[in-house]
């Protein structure tokens, strides 16, 4: 880890994207699965068996976009559309069963970011209802003292680079002194960037 900060020796700020950089996001997913299945074996019992819900959406994860495996879901088990706003709510405002794990190479990195007195920041897409929701049930190890976030949707014009701007002014610092972490590749002047899979290796 420390071979990654002295490689940037004159930084002293590091941006951070989260879902996938700081934690796997299909944890929050999967979790999200299993409630709903929960949710509807509960509501109607004796026709819906949690467990077959929650292994058809593990099956079709990752193989199509959150919101046709929803369509996908409610059409499967012939389930009342009512219920897909229910499931849509469902990933802005669970409580998950189990805390969000960092990857134990991000967690170590923050660590020494903080003991080496840098400032660390989040910048995250996505639904800022649901991003903070993530947020919120992460076990951070104490590393919620030390960092500040900023959702991409709250900014004009919803992009990465007019957040990190916004970033930069609020906390009177330079393109140059900011290092980004993450798996969208982009290119910001002077900002250097270290991708995830230089840090987490899976």
């Amino acid at each position: 880890m420390q071979e990654l900060i002295d490689r940037f020796p004159n930084k002293t700020a590091y941006i951070f994207e989260l879902d996938n950089v700081i934690f796997p996001s299909k944890d929050y997913d999967l979790q999200v699965y299993y409630l709903f299945g929960q949710f509807m074996e509960f509501t109607f019992p004796g026709i819906h068996e949690g467990k077959r819900i929650l292994d058809f959406l593990v099956n079709k994860h990752g193989t199509m976009s959150r919101s046709e495996l929803i369509d996908a879901t409610i059409d499967h088990f012939a389930i009342t559309p009512e219920f897909k706003e229910n499931f849509e709510r469902l990933f802005r405002i669970a409580r998950l069963p189990l805390k969000l794990l960092m990857f134990q190479q991000t967690l170590e990195f923050m660590q020494t970011l903080v003991a080496d007195r840098k400032q660390i920041f989040i910048v995250t897409k996505g639904d800022p209802e649901e991003q903070l929701n993530k947020i919120k049930q992460i076990e951070w190890n104490g590393l919620e003292a030390y960092l500040k976030v900023y959702f991409v949707e709250e900014t004009e014009p919803n992009d990465i680079p007019s957040t990190i701007t916004k970033l930069l002014t609020e906390n009177e610092l330079l393109n140059q002194s900011i290092v980004m972490v993450g798996k969208t590749t982009f290119k910001l002047s002077e900002i250097d960037f270290i991708p995830i899979s230089e840090l987490v290796k899976i």
